[in-house]
């Protein structure tokens, strides 16, 4: 029971008006507690011209446990934290072994304890509401005090999201709606800043988003008051998913295709069928074609390190690094699906090494999850004739990263679902996790992974 240290001046001003409305006799005011009628066989009464109420309705509307002890004549009031002891006919009541007096004692009537409407008020922690026209008395239990506050909401015009924080912010499920498509976030005993607060109009900011493939629009407000929940709506694309990274004092979105989202790390791997590796055969000129795909680009940067690299950038580089391997091998020519900084579409990757009539498929990326103590290095095909290139690539993959095996996974991704060769897609590890980001921003192991690239693709093409 929170302690108020005074009463305000409107409590003086509203137990007049109700000590007047009590000697007009006419009607008996109603009592609400947060909204809800409290029905007792006794009404509010005038007692020595102060305002007496059950305490017992309230006090069970309140969740509170109450006790009569008949020898005594007390009335006990426990919410497990505070007890409040009153007795019969004592203007003085016991609060966690203080004494507090009363505007008059309490009393019985009906067999019901009455007790002053301000001790009530200021020992439950309740505000009160005087509706004259109605002849109700509305009384509330004040706010908790929010766990966090919403300063910022952002975003980076290309994929990212973030929500920046003070205090402690949590975001539960999201909820998926449909027509137009929407993604709901709500943040529970959260409110925003006073200064994003003053930026509302109509109760909320919506800011529309131009030109983007993935975000239409973002929009927040305050859901609910009493108890305090931050809203957060992203309008988006038919396709667009998202991955979430939580730090301190912030939230990350980071938006993708859905054909995009990692597979969840804790999901059981199943084990496919044993399928005999297609025979690959190198063109009339003996050279075996390889399609290095370096992920995302341009304008989407992908996940984003602990160390606020981007993994665009690490894609590409380790690409680079095994191209020009591939290039002083005789039976090997690599082909990049992008060069530099440059965004392609997902289908436009795989219409490239379809077109090459490349021999083997190979997609570079870098994980992300909110979970920020996953760590790995996990490797993912589509089809089952992909299956064992996908084995012989992980092998040299775990030599190159030197990180935690997660194993070879099947995922639906879209370059190796259209792909019409053995595919892969490698993640080296994870972003969000701070070993795995030191190790994957170090040139010695990006150069590591790729020379054991290189020894995979020849090891499955059999090439000495």
């Amino acid at each position: 029971m929170r302690k108020v240290v005074s009463i305000m001046l409107f409590m003086s001003v509203f137990f007049t008006m109700f000590a007047a409305v009590g000697q007009a006799a006419e009607v008996v005011p109603k009592l609400y507690l947060n909204g809800q009628l409290l029905k007792s066989d006794v009404n509010p009464q005038i007692i020595d011209q102060f305002t007496v109420v059950p305490v017992r309705t309230i006090s069970e509307g309140l969740g509170y446990q109450i006790e009569w002890d008949n020898a005594t004549k007390t009335v006990t009031v426990n919410n497990g934290t505070d007890v409040i002891q009153l007795i019969l006919n004592d203007s003085v009541a016991k609060v966690n072994d203080q004494l507090v007096q009363m505007d008059t004692a309490a009393s019985i009537v009906k067999g019901t304890t009455l007790v002053p409407l301000r001790f009530i008020g200021e020992q439950f922690g309740l505000k009160f509401e005087w509706k004259a026209t109605e002849k109700e008395v509305h009384m509330f239990e004040e706010p908790e005090e929010p766990a966090g506050w919403i300063t910022q909401v952002s975003f980076d015009g290309v994929s990212s999201l973030t929500v920046n924080y003070d205090g402690v912010v949590k975001a539960n499920k999201p909820i998926y709606l449909d027509n137009p498509k929407r993604i709901v976030f709500d943040f529970p005993d959260t409110t925003y800043s006073a200064n994003l607060s003053s930026q509302f109009l109509n109760g909320q900011v919506e800011t529309p988003v131009t030109e983007n493939p993935l975000l239409q629009t973002y929009r927040y407000s305050l859901f609910t008051n009493a108890p305090s929940v931050a809203r957060l709506v992203l309008l988006v694309s038919e396709d667009t998913g998202f991955v979430m990274t939580e730090n301190v004092g912030e939230i990350r979105l980071d938006l993708m295709p859905t054909s995009e989202i990692p597979v969840d790390p804790d999901a059981p791997v199943e084990e496919p069928e044993q399928v005999t590796p297609p025979v690959t055969e190198p063109a009339d000129d003996g050279i075996f074609e390889i399609v290095i795909d370096a992920g995302h680009g341009g304008k989407d940067p992908g996940a984003t390190s602990v160390l606020k690299t981007t993994e665009k950038q690490f894609n590409l580089s380790v690409a680079l690094k095994i191209k020009a391997l591939l290039d002083k091998e005789k039976k090997l020519k690599g082909h990049l699906t992008r060069s530099d900084d440059t965004f392609i579409e997902l289908a436009d990757r795989a219409k490239f090494a379809n077109a090459l009539k490349a021999d083997l498929f190979i997609s570079i990326h870098s994980n992300a999850i909110d979970k920020t103590s996953v760590s790995g290095t996990e490797t993912y095909y589509s089809r089952a004739d992909s299956k064992p290139f996908a084995d012989i690539i992980h092998k040299h993959m775990l030599v190159g990263t030197g990180l935690k095996d997660r194993s070879v996974r099947q995922a639906n991704y879209k370059v190796l679902r259209e792909t019409t060769m053995p595919a892969v897609l490698l993640e080296a590890g994870y972003l969000t996790n701070a070993t795995d980001a030191k190790a994957l921003v170090s040139e010695a192991v990006q150069n590591r992974i790729a020379s054991e690239v290189v020894a995979g693709i020849k090891e499955y093409l059999k090439i000495k």
